[in-house]
């Protein structure tokens, strides 16, 4: 009987083990719910990100699109080009740097196709460049070059423009004025036409 009165001595040292058991799941539950909590908020600013994003993006097309040009009803939607390879620009600069230092055949060999077509003032086409080649030792042999300078180039996106001005002596022995106009049409970095143009005046 004694060793039974003992027994409800030990009885309550259970309960704090228990309770201890109540808070740690308590404070499990209010980890997990924590952690549920910022998940959901950064879900939330991600979303608000998202659409803020969005926003401004859609705002920067409508400014861009109010400031752009017109849009006009008959224009091609593909605009031209001389294709890949060296830009016509380049080219241009190229060609009248190479003239002006007095190595203009360096700069036809340099540039232009071997299917080029050569275009005088009155009409005459001289084909590929075996043509260029030809009209140029006819030229040599018969002007001689005082001063002529090459000025440009005025550029365009499938090609150039030089102004040729200065002084030259013709076959008769005069001295004239010259001033020409070569109109060089690019593709795929290469002079595929020149047209020749004389002043009117």
């Amino acid at each position: 009987m004694a060793k039974d009165a003992k027994q409800p001595k030990d009885a309550p040292a259970t309960e704090p083990v228990e309770a201890m058991d109540a808070a740690s799941k308590e404070a499990l539950k209010a980890e997990r719910a924590a952690k549920k909590a910022a998940k959901e908020a950064a879900k939330t600013a991600e979303r608000e990100a998202k659409a803020e994003k969005k926003a401004e993006k859609k705002a920067e097309k409508k400014k861009s699109k109010d400031s752009a040009e017109p849009r006009f009803k008959h224009v091609r939607k593909k605009k031209l080009s001389s294709g890949k390879g060296p830009t016509p620009q380049e080219i241009g600069e190229s060609l009248v740097a190479l003239f002006n230092a007095g190595k203009s055949e360096e700069a036809e060999s340099t540039w232009y196709h071997r299917k080029i077509d050569s275009i005088e003032d009155d009409g005459t086409v001289f084909e590929g460049w075996k043509g260029v080649q030809e009209k140029g030792k006819w030229w040599r042999e018969n002007f001689t070059v005082i001063s002529l300078k090459a000025s440009g180039p005025y550029v365009c996106s499938t090609g150039f423009t030089v102004i040729y001005s200065g002084r030259m002596r013709m076959p008769d022995g005069n001295e004239v004025t010259a001033h020409e106009c070569g109109v060089y049409t690019v593709e795929a970095g290469r002079v595929v036409r020149e047209q020749f143009m004389k002043a009117a005046f």
